[in-house]
């Protein structure tokens, strides 16, 4: 880790419901980029409300780039780099438990004492239920309100190291939404001859290049430039078809020329585009 990156502690335990348990509501602002940072301690939270378009990244496979909704979940683990943008004032309820708290229940359990996965934003029935609870028991107090603090704690540390443990399977890669792989793809169809940058694609999908990258390979398989491309060598084969010269075919298809178009047709179908050129004659003659 970054030894200038700043560890964000955990706070008084004054304010605490519990021996290592804090929860808090809060109303962040919005327009906010906060720098890198990490937490000294486990962090859920849950959106009671939108905070518009997010962009979470905690590190290679664990980032967000969307629109979350109320009732969706976060989970940061301890000393993990995290940055985070909103766009909007949102209301969210934020569980914080030590990672003392962590290691004393996977004891008590028989449960590893395994470092926590990052999660996006997700739906997470329980932890939703469980921070609701200790956020209407932060607010009204009562007697008893520390034991059911301690309960709901403890069961909310069981879920966690069951369900988010960092040596399972690794989280889903976040790929585009329907509607946004349409535009991109409709967008790429009507421009194959002209510009379609990384930059230009993510600014039709309405997301950052560095977020659009890893959410268009994860819906597709493979990078936006190389979609590009197989998309231009099957254009100019089906202009060849037509009957277009290879001249014509190349720069109709958005190929800087014979050359460029030569090695592509080369590398992606093992034959140049003068064969493809024949086939295509010969197939117009029958």
């Amino acid at each position: 880790m970054d030894p200038e990156m700043e560890i964000v502690p955990m706070g008084r335990q004054a304010d605490g419901l519990a021996d290592g348990l804090v929860v808090r509501r809060s109303t962040p602002e919005g327009h906010v980029h906060a720098r890198r940072h990490a937490h000294d301690f486990h962090q859920v939270t849950l959106f009671l409300s939108g905070p518009g378009h997010v962009e979470w990244d905690c590190g290679e496979g664990a980032t967000y780039s969307g629109r979350p909704t109320a009732g969706d979940v976060a989970v940061t683990p301890a000393l993990v780099p995290v940055m985070v943008r909103w766009d909007r004032p949102f209301e969210a309820i934020s569980v914080l438990l030590s990672s003392d708290l962590l290691d004393r229940v996977a004891d008590r359990a028989g449960l590893e004492r395994s470092r926590l996965r990052p999660a996006a934003m997700r739906r997470d029935s329980f932890v939703g239920e469980v921070a609701r609870t200790l956020g209407e028991a932060a607010e009204s107090g009562g007697t008893g309100r520390e034991l059911l603090a301690e309960s709901l704690g403890t069961a909310l540390a069981v879920h966690l190291l069951r369900e988010y443990d960092d040596d399972g399977p690794p989280p889903r890669p976040v790929g585009l939404r329907d509607e946004a792989l349409r535009r991109v793809t409709d967008h790429v169809e009507a421009r194959l001859d002209g510009d379609l940058s990384v930059a230009s694609l993510a600014a039709v999908a309405g997301l950052s290049p560095h977020h659009f990258l890893r959410r268009f390979r994860a819906s597709t398989g493979t990078t936006p430039r190389q979609y590009v491309i197989r998309r231009r060598v099957e254009r100019a084969h089906r202009l060849m078809v037509e009957g277009c010269d290879i001249a014509q075919a190349a720069a109709r298809a958005g190929f800087s020329g014979q050359s460029h178009l030569h090695h592509h047709v080369r590398r992606l179908l093992g034959v140049t585009p003068g064969e493809l050129a024949r086939r295509a004659a010969g197939e117009r003659l029958r």
